[in-house]
C-alpha cells in the first residue's frame, strides 16, 4: 500500500463452531507496527454455528515491511483470547 495517504480495508471472519453464543469484549492491536493497523468493526456477538466479519484497515506510515498483532478478547472458556498475526507493506 501507498505510503502517502493510501490505504487498504480487509475483512476476516469470526466462526463460532460451538452452539453457544460467543461475546466478543475487544479487539486490539499491538506489536511493532500497531498504529498502522486499525480495527474498523467487529460483531460483540457472533451466534452459534455462524459467523461475522471482523474489518482492519491498514495504512503504512512508513516504507516496508509492517506487523502487528490482533487480539480478539472473548468469552470462550477453552480458547480464551484469540491472537493473530498481521503484516503488510508500504511502498512509495
Amino acid at each position: 500500500v501507498h505510503v502517502s495517504g493510501a490505504f487498504v480495508d480487509r475483512t476476516f471472519q469470526i466462526t463460532n463452531s460451538g452452539n453457544s453464543v460467543l461475546t466478543i469484549s475487544s479487539v486490539t492491536t499491538s506489536g511493532t507496527h500497531a498504529a498502522d493497523f486499525s480495527v474498523l468493526s467487529f460483531p460483540t456477538t457472533v451466534s452459534g454455528n455462524s459467523a461475522s466479519n471482523l474489518v482492519i484497515r491498514f495504512d503504512p506510515s512508513a516504507l516496508g515491511t509492517r506487523t502487528a498483532t490482533i487480539t480478539i478478547a472473548n468469552d470462550d472458556s477453552d480458547e480464551a483470547s484469540y491472537d493473530f498475526a498481521l503484516q503488510g507493506t508500504g511502498v512509495a
